[in-house]
């Protein structure tokens, strides 16, 4: 049974299933807007999200939460699709990760490995002596 919530937005109590609590008169609203700066982006490629924000009046914070959603995708001036690190949110071209956050977790798991490893050789060497 769902609970009851208020909306984060207008406040109103709604039957709340999952997600985020919005009401559906607050998400119906933020669909309109998201298909409105779509639509926009579609008819002028390469757009600026700054532009966007200024033609259609929507908050630039709005839009680039829907480029982190992955609803919206904007192009870089090469023409590659950006897309934000997962661990710092940095603006990237590439994979999931800028390679500042690559490079500091591929020697995270570089040291556990190496602790790993070392613990499995010790309880090896442990694990040679038996008892009489």
């Amino acid at each position: 049974m769902p609970e009851l919530k208020n909306c984060r937005r207008c406040n109103k109590v709604f039957p709340y299933l999952a997600g985020l609590p919005i009401c559906p008169a607050c998400n119906k609203e933020d669909e309109k807007i998201f298909e409105e700066a779509s639509m926009y982006i579609r008819d002028h490629p390469g757009v600026p999200l700054t532009v966007v924000s200024n033609e259609l009046d929507i908050s630039y914070d709005r839009l680039m939460k829907y480029v982190k959603e992955g609803r919206l995708q904007i192009l870089s001036p090469k023409g590659e699709y950006i897309r934000f690190c997962e661990n710092c949110g940095v603006a990237i071209t590439g994979n999931r990760f800028c390679p500042s956050c690559e490079g500091h977790i591929s020697g995270v798991l570089d040291t556990s490995k190496k602790k790993l490893q070392n613990s499995l050789e010790k309880a090896k060497k442990r694990s040679d002596y038996r008892f009489i």
